[in-house]
């Protein structure tokens, strides 16, 4: 395989993970109805930066060290506990939501990048990706040298990007033809999925250590 088939690859491997229905993509659409179609892309910056760390520590072989239970029940847990919070506090904040507030309070809050990283760690699942399916690329693309990585990273980020800018923009210019009740029942279920996704967490997290 060549660059160019590491790199779709990694573009169409990225591409299916980020289009499933996830606590990124509940952000995503949450997130940019007060922020707008920035969002998007922010997200993905932190998502990136972390997923760079994991492909540091995969490539200097550190994969199989992270591929153990107690690592996946603390990320489990972690992560869990993380997403039910920012869904609970989305559903306390949606009686006085209204775009003007929005507008006025976009710099308030979690920055989207810190958003990025820290919703990207509380998912168990994108970890057991990278140290699975990931490090088997990662390790193939290694026999290209650096520019394989490369090739193959800069696939599976652009897939991320190109996917969550487009659902970001599309909730931002679609947001403005929407009614309040509409963007508050949006936020709703997009809140419950968060805390949904927490708690399934958490139970999985404690299921691997029983």
């Amino acid at each position: 395989m060549n660059l160019l088939g590491l790199f779709s690859v990694g573009f169409v491997l990225g591409l299916t993970g980020a289009m499933a229905p996830g606590p990124l993509l509940t952000v995503t659409i949450s997130e940019s109805t007060r922020k707008g179609g920035i969002v998007g892309p922010l997200l993905v910056l932190g998502h990136g930066i972390l997923e760079f760390v994991l492909l540091c520590a995969i490539v200097f072989g550190l994969g199989s060290l992270l591929n153990n239970r107690i690592i996946f029940s603390f990320i489990a847990f972690f992560g869990g506990i993380i997403l039910i919070y920012m869904g609970s506090m989305t559903i306390k904040d949606l009686k006085r939501y209204s775009l003007d507030g929005a507008e006025r309070s976009e710099g308030s809050g979690m920055h989207p990048v810190a958003a990025g990283i820290l919703v990207s760690l509380s998912n168990p699942y994108w970890f057991i990706w990278w140290i699975t399916i990931g490090m088997g690329y990662v390790m193939f693309a290694k026999g290209l040298g650096l520019h394989g990585i490369i090739a193959f990273f800069a696939g599976h980020i652009l897939s991320d990007l190109a996917w969550y800018s487009f659902v970001s923009y599309g909730m931002q210019f679609g947001g403005k033809h929407m009614s309040m009740k509409v963007l508050r029942t949006i936020l709703f279920f997009c809140s419950i999925f968060l805390i949904l996704f927490g708690i399934f967490f958490i139970i999985k997290g404690y299921s691997v250590i029983r």
